[in-house]
């Protein structure tokens, strides 16, 4: 991972794969911001004794507390890859199973439709429906090799604009199945339909219910 770090006479350098240094970015933090070890301990809310011994390596901050006590300079905390790409976190509303337990973060995640074929082929009687799957690891490394793996799990609003848009292809086909019925030809009777149950013969519309007003043009 590479981390930016401030530093040297200009105060700005870059440093690869370096060990995150809590004390040396919490003293950074200090000098960026202007303030002694009790007035950032009196922000942070604790005492001066507990960012002493962060400082100097002795202890080392929650997670939650060195992002605040960071962003009393107006520093931040991001997760870089070795591209010196921002990584973000894992989606909270990610699509859980039935019992409202995270799949395994290490695995794939497949949609309800797509059950992969380890896990049978008809919906358990005896369970609800299923919300996503996923395979065993040795199963997903054949059929998914890593290149290609996606790398966040869906989340319950793709799943619902997925669903949506399955939808919409099953109505479209169905539609385009429907041949659509032609209009009947012109009726050319001549006298009143009242005086004939239907069209004779000769007319083109002969195989069409009666018309109102039609004509027959008699011989």
């Amino acid at each position: 991972m590479s981390i930016d770090t401030v530093g040297g006479p200009s105060g700005v350098g870059h440093e690869s794969a370096a060990p995150f240094d809590v004390g040396g970015y919490l003293r950074r933090a200090r000098r960026l911001a202007d303030v002694s070890q009790r007035e950032l301990a009196l922000l942070a809310g604790v005492a001066q004794s507990t960012l002493a011994r962060w400082e100097s390596g002795e202890r080392e901050p929650t997670a939650s507390m060195l992002v605040q006590l960071l962003g009393a300079a107006g520093l931040r905390l991001e997760v870089v890859d070795e591209a010196d790409r921002r990584v973000r976190p894992f989606d909270r509303d990610t699509v859980r199973d039935n019992a409202g337990r995270s799949f395994p973060a290490h695995l794939d995640v497949l949609p309800p439709d797509l059950r992969p074929g380890n896990r049978g082929y008809g919906e358990r009687y005896d369970r609800p429906k299923a919300k996503g799957w996923y395979a065993l690891r040795t199963t997903r490394d054949e059929q998914h090799p890593r290149p290609g793996r996606p790398t966040d799990h869906p989340t319950v609003a793709e799943l619902s604009a997925r669903r949506e848009r399955r939808r919409e292809e099953l109505r479209q086909r169905a539609r385009d199945r429907v041949v659509p019925r032609p209009p009947p030809p012109p009726c050319t009777c001549f006298d009143d339909c009242y005086e004939h149950p239907a069209c004779p013969a000769s007319c083109p519309a002969s195989a069409s219910p009666p018309t109102v007003g039609c004509r027959w043009r008699g011989p």
